[in-house]
């Protein structure tokens, strides 16, 4: 054992003695209530106003107008773009109209085309943003479908211009048309991290 580890009795009643001499209150000498109380309603109350509060409002307001201020331009160009379709669409069916056609085959065939462009062009637009992630060799050979596609088109048309009668020829011009979205839909969506 060690010499620390034992425990001196002397030194612990000499401790126990001087813990019972002292009082069991410490009283302060003089009560400090009066000073505190009389401070306390000396002292001018003053109020805080934050400096950041009118720059807040400011800067609030400016977003709500930027943002009000945007949207009205997109609502507007939303309906210029939709009155110009309209128009277009009014436009085609005078022309359509006025026109000698052969009955109502060229009729759908007509209404089956400008769908269909109307979905090339919006995926042509992101195809034409994914350009530069898309690898040259597999683009020309989607080319090289497409220009396929496009012949069997051609063909389809003038076969339904000599041969109207025949119902077969407009299914398959719209086979054809969903054929070369579907090609377009997945060039489209060609993964931009590759």
């Amino acid at each position: 054992m060690k010499e620390t580890d034992f425990i001196d009795l002397s030194q612990e009643r000499a401790l126990n003695e001087r813990l019972t001499s002292l009082a069991k209150e410490e009283t302060m000498p003089n009560d400090l209530w009066p000073n505190i109380k009389a401070s306390i309603t000396t002292t001018e109350t003053k109020y805080y106003t934050a400096r950041w509060n009118p720059w807040a409002i400011a800067a609030s307001l400016v977003i709500s107008l930027v943002s009000v201020t945007y949207s009205w331009n997109q609502l507007q160009q939303a309906e210029s773009l939709h009155a110009k379709l309209e128009s277009a669409q009014n436009d085609n069916e005078l022309t359509m109209q006025a026109s000698d056609y052969e009955g109502s085959i060229q009729y759908q065939v007509n209404l089956l085309e400008q769908e269909f462009r109307v979905a090339k062009a919006g995926l042509l637009s992101q195809i034409s943003m994914n350009r530069a992630h898309i690898d040259e060799r597999l683009f020309s050979e989607i080319e090289n479908q497409l220009t396929d596609i496009e012949q069997a088109v051609v063909l389809l048309k003038s076969a339904i211009k000599a041969q109207p009668d025949n119902s077969n020829l407009p299914r398959l011009l719209t086979t054809t048309y969903q054929q070369e979205l579907a090609v377009l839909t997945q060039l489209a969506k060609l993964d931009t991290s590759i």
